[in-house]
């Protein structure tokens, strides 16, 4: 019997004889939590650096003993091994909630029947599960000077929920079959609340409410799927969701509980993309280019178009489609870089998915890399990097083995040029057709476009199909119409442009958020030098609708002899696209950040 009792669900706590041990320091809590969650010993200088970041190596090594103390003297066991090099917990002298869990759930995988079965046993197991999921892994936890330790302590709290999120969703079909209706809403109840956006708990509230007669319970549920969705997300609810209520509305027979889940086993998934309109050709290609459908798989497939074109979007629906799950049943590992991201925490989270058994030894990225390659060599993993600013960011992620594919996507022409094997691994991200467009406003906004379906179909024209100008000008919308204002000045402001410039783009649309459209647009163009800069201002001189210019044009807008090194320089930046017979186009949206730094 384990006299060491450590809990990670909620805030986390140690007991010793079932009596709390008072820790004071925070920092020796977040120590326990990360060798907790690590099978094998781990480094004391990985553990000093990823927890006293702020300090030099002489004092964080300092700052570990000290709180390696303050564990264990008030307990009379020895329960944490540690050397001059390695530190670990001794399994046979503690108890682990959240291994705990992780062990129930692994038991009930090893039973032989289908996978949404749930036999009695299962349930059991189930039940034991859930009672230890106190709260979210360290929820209301947090300490200072550490992003890699949030990054790392976000990661597994994200996991463990999804996890627990299957427990309670196994719990409700399970009493559902049994005919336990009532036991069956208050397990669908919890589920929901894990992700009051998670349209599967929805529908499975919907039905047990259904099931018991209690009709009227069904329709409220339904409408109150559709009142978050539309209210957090700025989208409908899944056609299943549609066909379920219709179901109930009509006294028809309702589809089964068992709806199939096409997660994958392993690895890092991005957040579903809450709406994608027009991309089905789009992912249709890249689908093509990483081997489904009977095609030779590129290993490597780089995906560049315009800031706000919808590039993490596609590859994030990407990620969830059924034929991905098919096609790497090993998994997905996903990350989204941005200009100044931190590649060593992201590729330590890459490591922790895999659970590579001695990434706490490793001390640079190369050898990091080299580990996880070597983890891959047999799996069949589909690896996305969203967001690469350089060339140099993508390198630490070249991990895949002969059965992987890669995805990266790029803003920038050059570094999707010098990334890219040939030019035929580069896949544009084209904008919306018209069509496409004025579909994705509708839906958005479909009072606006029913009432004002020729100012929609100009604003669509003027925005130029960029997926990003459309949300932030459908959301814009439809919060007056739902304010019950007339928004035909509204209209009028968007045509101008300063209101979508001021907007804050949807966070599900972008791997690098930023607070307003003007401040996403504005990473590319600080990236050139001031020189080019103010050349890219003085393009907003031109009259769009749209904005083509040769470079004649350009070099009397310069004032320059020779226009072409800073063309190059734009069209490398992803802020000017050739158009054939040596003409150039800018986005309406580009064209609106230039007046304003002309303006500035």
């Amino acid at each position: 019997m384990s006299d060491v009792r450590i809990f990670l669900f909620g805030m986390p706590s140690i007991e010793y004889h079932e009596q709390v041990i008072k820790i004071e320091r925070r920092k020796a809590l977040a120590l326990v939590a990360f060798l907790a969650l690590h099978d094998q010993p781990q480094s004391r200088d990985v553990a000093a650096e990823l927890l006293w970041a702020d300090q030099d190596e002489e004092h964080a090594r300092s700052s570990l003993r000290t709180t390696l103390r303050a564990l264990t003297t008030p307990i009379s066991v020895e329960w944490i091994q540690a050397d001059r090099s390695l530190l670990a917990l001794k399994p046979e002298a503690v108890r682990v909630d959240v291994i705990e869990f992780t062990d129930l759930l692994a038991q009930s995988r090893t039973h032989d029947h289908e996978t949404n079965a749930v036999c009695d046993q299962c349930a059991e197991l189930f039940k034991q599960a859930a009672a230890l999921y106190r709260g979210d892994f360290l929820a209301g936890f947090h300490i200072d000077g550490s992003a890699e330790y949030d990054a790392w302590q976000l990661a597994q709290q994200e996991w463990l929920r999804r996890e627990y999120g299957g427990v309670l969703r196994q719990l409700s079909i399970y009493y559902a079959d049994i005919q336990q209706i009532d036991q069956a809403i208050r397990y669908a109840q919890q589920w929901l609340a894990v992700d009051v956006l998670h349209e599967p708990a929805h529908r499975q509230l919907i039905r047990l409410y259904a099931s018991a007669g209690q009709r009227s319970e069904a329709v409220r549920q339904y409408k109150s799927c559709v009142e978050l969705l539309h209210t957090e997300l700025a989208t409908p609810p899944e056609p299943e969701t549609t066909q379920l209520y219709e179901a109930v509305m009509n006294n028809h027979r309702l589809p089964g509980a068992h709806e199939s889940v096409t997660s994958p086993p392993l690895g890092m998934m991005p957040p579903l993309p809450s709406l994608v309109i027009g991309r089905e050709t789009a992912i249709q290609e890249i689908k093509r280019r990483i081997g489904i459908n009977g095609s030779e798989m590129r290993p490597l497939t780089v995906i560049q178009g315009w800031p706000g074109v919808g590039k993490s979007t596609t590859v994030a629906a990407l990620a969830h489609d059924s034929e991905i799950a098919q096609r790497f049943p090993d998994g997905i590992l996903w990350t989204s870089i941005g200009a100044n991201a931190d590649i060593n925490r992201e590729i330590r989270i890459w490591a922790d998915a895999l659970k590579i058994a001695d990434t706490g030894r490793v001390r640079n990225i190369e050898e990091l890399s080299a580990q996880i390659t070597t983890a891959l060599r047999e799996k069949q993993m589909l690896l996305i990097v969203d967001d690469i600013w350089t060339a140099e960011q993508a390198a630490a992620f070249r991990v895949g083995g002969h059965a992987c594919a890669m995805i990266i996507t790029t803003r920038f022409n050059d570094v999707a040029g010098a990334i890219a094997p040939t030019a035929a691994d580069i896949y544009r991200l084209p904008i919306l057709v018209e069509s496409a467009a004025l579909e994705l406003l509708n839906k958005l906004t479909p009072e606006t476009v029913a009432e004002h379906p020729e100012d929609a179909l100009i604003l669509v024209q003027r925005l130029e199909g960029l997926p990003l100008a459309i949300h932030v000008a459908g959301r814009l919308l439809q919060n007056e119409a739902r304010l019950g204002w007339g928004v035909r000045d509204l209209i009028t402001e968007l045509h101008l442009g300063a209101a979508l410039l001021m907007a804050q783009p949807p966070g599900d649309m972008i791997g690098d958020t930023s607070p307003t459209v003007a401040a996403l647009l504005k990473r590319s163009t600080d990236a050139l030098d001031p020189e080019a800069r103010t050349r890219f201002a003085l393009l907003s001189l031109f009259v769009p609708k749209p904005a083509t210019f040769d470079l004649a044009a350009l070099k009397a807008a310069w004032n320059v002899p020779d226009p072409r090194p800073t063309a190059r320089k734009l069209v490398d930046r992803g802020l000017l696209e050739p158009v054939g017979s040596g003409r150039f186009q800018m986005h309406a949206l580009l064209m609106l950040h230039a007046n304003t730094l002309l303006k500035a």
